[in-house]
């Protein structure tokens, strides 16, 4: 059996769905508070519970073989703790946030939850996904929103800070060939677009998907985050924080060559992802 965490969540609906089409044994560990309405759940073990409880994580983990944990990565101590000898295999979604310089409470506790799960003896993989992006993620569609409606967005400093999103799809494909591979335990994989993108290319490359021809507002990285202070002085908040503003200066490259090589990782290009998200009719 799977016990499956962040079912509910953007990539764990989508890999909830491969994981029935495989006719795996699968338990969804879910909040209270989760919305299930538009799930579906048939041949789906459901167990409501709290992460943070340890309790609820030793009932639910029983007769478990493998977990696939795609809630905050935070979490996954609290899951190790009362593992037993039963569980095979466990697969952790981090993030390649990690690597970020920008100073961020965010990211401490992204490094410590890591830190945290290499101690205990239960085998573990950790993947870090890039930017995931896919229909109605909360990132490129977005974008594509702003570009459909105003034809420009702006650009913090010139644009040519380097990224690798990547499709949500790609994500679960290497989820589930991770979740093959057991041997893999220990090891840790980026999971990342095929190559790096500046954001100048990312709204070209939206522009081509939409059929428009989409404009760039440049205001200075400096700029912004002075005028970021003086609004947040007088009390008006904006949609983009200083650190939002701060990560998006920095180049996000990294090289997926090991989860090629050891999942079979073969993500989609940015430009072919996004035509099978905005076909033209």
């Amino acid at each position: 059996m799977v016990l499956l965490t962040g079912a509910t969540g953007y990539t764990g609906q989508r890999l909830l769905l491969r994981l029935r089409e495989k006719e795996e044994s699968v338990r969804v560990f879910v909040r209270p508070t989760s919305d299930l309405s538009e799930m579906d759940l048939r041949n789906v073990d459901v167990f409501v519970g709290d992460l943070t409880d340890q309790a609820d994580c030793l009932a639910a983990l029983s007769g478990v073989q493998r977990i696939v944990h795609l809630a905050h990565i935070r979490y996954t101590p609290q899951l190790l703790a009362v593992a037993t000898s039963m569980v095979e295999h466990v697969i952790a979604l981090s993030s390649l946030r990690l690597f970020s310089t920008v100073p961020s409470a965010s990211v401490d506790e992204v490094a410590q939850a890591e830190k945290q799960v290499h101690a205990y003896a239960t085998p573990c993989t950790i993947l870090r996904p890039s930017m995931i992006f896919g229909c109605d993620d909360r990132n490129i569609s977005g974008l594509a929103a702003q570009l459909k409606r105003f034809r420009w967005v702006p650009v913090f400093g010139d644009g040519q800070a380097l990224s690798q999103p990547v499709y949500v799809e790609d994500v679960v494909a290497a989820t589930l060939a991770c979740l093959g591979r057991p041997h893999l335990a220990g090891k840790t994989y980026a999971i990342a677009g095929p190559r790096a993108l500046s954001f100048n290319e990312i709204v070209a490359a939206l522009g081509r998907a939409l059929d428009l021809h989409p404009r760039t507002l440049n205001v200075p990285a400096r700029l912004a985050l002075v005028g970021l202070q003086c609004l947040g002085l007088v009390g008006v908040k904006l949609p983009v924080s200083a650190e939002q503003v701060k990560r998006s200066q920095e180049d996000k490259v990294f090289s997926i060559i090991e989860a090629q090589k050891d999942l079979g990782f073969a993500p989609l290009e940015f430009d072919e992802a996004l035509s099978r998200i905005y076909r033209q009719p």
